[in-house]
């Protein structure tokens, strides 16, 4: 396969607007509630609880989804019980994109960052061909980002995430991620133009996060992930295929207020110059696929209810 076809292949198996969800109350809502929490965090938590009240009442869906999954982590639980734990869910959710805002804004935001497995993040830069930083819609992902130059990171980095110009929501934390300014940002909304800039700053050796729980369109892989087959985006673990780079799983996990830690897993290799695996390119895709959910599922275990997952990802299989 030429470089260009396998460019081409990567992006179209790439994030395209993987989202569960709509997003609701625009800008100034959003910049209401990064005002408040800003200053005082606790008075924008105590507004989360009423916002939760909100989507749990009326976006049946999400409420459904997020039941569905708690489900597996909980089974024989009574209905009050089931409510309580979604509603918990919504929660801390909220709790997680007012922590996300305020950390994003300014570097002074008063919060704790430990680091756990900075070796490992040490070991992948040391190959030098670039690194892939997998991630879920679990915890605060993006909060490593400032902190990720601490850890020893030398390198470019390149975030994908999906952006969304004529989206209120989305304008509000283009503007508002100042943390994040001396990032490239590869946005999916084309697909195509994604999957080349990923290969291409890998073939750079510069560093690409993106997360890798999500598969509403576009090409997918099947892992098993809490006893279930689910689909996850192929896309990243083709790119691990195709380039060759070293993958580390990060992930940044609250523990408690303004406490955080960045969990980076151990390093793994799925290009088709290793030894020894006799693997052809689509084992190394779907190998690559269960580890990351092995992962996942080690976190989502400990912390069930961090994991932002409001569409039931099991009811596609």
């Amino acid at each position: 396969m030429s470089e260009s076809a396998a460019e081409r292949e990567a992006a179209g198996e790439t994030d395209v607007r993987q989202r569960w969800g709509v997003p609701r109350f625009g800008y100034y809502s959003n910049l209401a509630m990064l005002w408040i929490g800003s200053r005082v965090l606790w008075a924008g938590y105590f507004l989360v609880w009423f916002g939760a009240i909100y989507f749990f009442v009326f976006v049946r869906q999400a409420r459904r989804a997020s039941m569905a999954y708690l489900d597996r982590l909980r089974p024989g639980r009574s209905r009050l019980r089931r409510w309580w734990d979604t509603y918990r869910h919504m929660i801390e959710f909220g709790m997680l994109l007012l922590d996300r805002a305020v950390m994003l804004v300014s570097p002074r935001h008063g919060f704790e960052m430990r680091c756990d497995g900075r070796e490992h993040l040490t070991r992948a830069m040391a190959q030098g061909r670039g690194v892939i930083m997998l991630t879920a819609h679990f915890g605060n992902a993006e909060a490593a980002a400032p902190n990720i130059f601490r850890m020893g990171v030398d390198l470019p980095i390149h975030i994908v995430m999906y952006q969304e110009s004529s989206d209120a929501t989305e304008r509000f934390h283009t503007k508002h991620r100042r943390m994040l300014s001396n990032m490239n940002v590869i946005s999916t909304t084309d697909p195509l133009v994604a999957g080349v800039k990923i290969i291409a700053a890998l073939r750079k050796g510069d560093v690409v996060a993106m997360r890798a729980d999500r598969a509403l369109t576009g090409k997918a892989v099947r892992a098993t992930l809490l006893g279930a087959e689910v689909e996850l985006p192929a896309g990243p673990f083709m790119a691990a295929a195709l380039s060759g780079a070293p993958v580390v799983n990060v992930y940044t996990c609250r523990l408690g207020y303004r406490r955080y830690a960045c969990v980076i897993s151990e390093m793994r290799l799925y290009g088709d110059d290793q030894p020894g695996t006799g693997e052809g390119r689509e084992e190394r895709v779907a190998r690559a696929a269960q580890d990351f959910a092995e992962c996942l599922e080690g976190l989502i275990r400990k912390y069930p209810l961090q994991w932002g997952n409001f569409y039931d990802l099991w009811a596609k299989t």
